[in-house]
């Protein structure tokens, strides 16, 4: 019997195999890791589209009380305005009527009655017209001031990316110096917010036929007690002739302006206890500098 017998060398092939099954894991592996990264970046980039959305909620949300409370602060500062020129001639008024009574009441007495009657009448109009001034004038009365404890950079830089939104495309550069131990201040928000938005709308109101456009806004710590926060410009500076009068309502170095501005910024400082003046920048321009309580020492958080 012969026998043949016939071999293969599969070890090459058994090599090739393991090399294509270790590539094909190899690539399997990429996949999977490649897989997941691209679910890590979308879920990245959809938190960034809803943490945006919610950004532009808040900052419309921010606009909207600014400029409701712009309206009504507006309005509470003209009453306090007129309530201080009318008030005066109300009681002018009224004292001259009770006088015109008086001597009435010595004449006729059918025609008396009917003088006191109608003279009575007027009396009670204008302590009316008077007791309604004075109920529009609580409305900037400091003790209506609801405070809470807010961190001021915030605050600050949430005011000034309102007014950077309402006068684009207009190029302005906000500089922030902010103090470490100026950090929390005892305000109301809204309030506060609507000073720093009509400083720095007026800072890039002056600043409109120039080039370049710059507001620093910066916070420091006086006092374990009061903070300063000032706006400085690099514009035209205020004109002598307005100087004196600056914070006086009904006073505007705009053609169109009502000149309440400042006037409402100035009472809403003042309701704080705190103080807002204008000083001459060095460099040219306005410092508007306010100061208000910061609400204790300043904390270590």
């Amino acid at each position: 019997m012969n026998v043949a017998t016939v071999s293969r060398d599969l070890s090459a092939q058994k090599h090739s195999e393991a090399a294509l099954h270790h590539l094909n894991d190899h690539l399997e592996r990429r996949v999977r890791e490649r897989t997941s990264q691209l679910a890590d970046a979308n879920k990245r980039l959809v938190a960034e589209k809803l943490e945006r959305a919610q950004g532009d909620l808040r900052l419309q949300k921010l606009q909207n009380e600014l400029s409701h409370a712009g309206r009504l602060t507006a309005a509470a500062q003209m009453a306090a305005a007129l309530a201080h020129e009318l008030n005066q001639p109300l009681t002018a008024v009224v004292n001259s009527v009770n006088t015109v009574k008086r001597l009435l009441a010595r004449g006729d007495r059918a025609n008396l009655l009917i003088a006191q009657e109608v003279t009575g009448e007027a009396a009670e109009q204008a302590l009316r017209a008077s007791a309604i001034i004075h109920g529009l004038r609580q409305l900037v009365d400091s003790s209506k001031t609801k405070r809470t404890m807010e961190v001021l950079a915030t605050m600050i830089e949430q005011a000034g990316a309102l007014v950077l939104s309402s006068v684009a495309p207009v190029a302005v550069r906000l500089r922030f110096e902010f103090d470490d131990n100026a950090r929390r201040v005892s305000v109301n928000r809204v309030q506060i917010q609507q000073v720093i938005v009509n400083l720095v709308r007026n800072a890039v109101e002056a600043m409109a036929d120039q080039e370049p456009r710059e507001i620093t806004l910066t916070t420091s710590a006086l006092d374990d007690e009061t903070i300063e926060i000032a706006v400085a410009d690099i514009g035209p500076g205020i004109p002598d002739e307005l100087a004196d009068r600056l914070f006086k309502p009904f006073v505007s170095s705009k053609h169109d302006g009502m000149g309440l501005g400042l006037s409402i910024c100035r009472s809403i400082i003042e309701a704080h206890d705190g103080q807002l003046i204008a000083l001459p920048n060095p460099i040219g321009g306005t410092i508007f500098r306010f100061t208000l309580p910061s609400g204790g020492a300043p904390d270590g958080d």
